[in-house]
């Protein structure tokens, strides 16, 4: 069971990161594209959060 643990909470993040938009592109890494149009920088971070709206973020889990 404790397996079962890190999986169920691993998928619990990607849909997480998937309701509020963004794109997943290989298992555990997912891009949000800035709505603001910002080119300059891309922040990566391990917790998906909807105030990263204005920024280029790559999540990974």
């Amino acid at each position: 069971m404790t397996q079962f643990i890190p999986a169920f909470e691993q998928e619990l993040k990607e849909i997480a990161a998937e309701s509020i938009g963004w794109t997943p592109l290989v298992e555990g890494a997912y891009f949000h594209l800035s709505c603001e149009g910002k080119e300059d920088r891309v922040i990566i971070t391990g917790v998906p959060d909807v105030s990263m709206d204005t920024e280029n973020v790559l999540l990974l889990l």
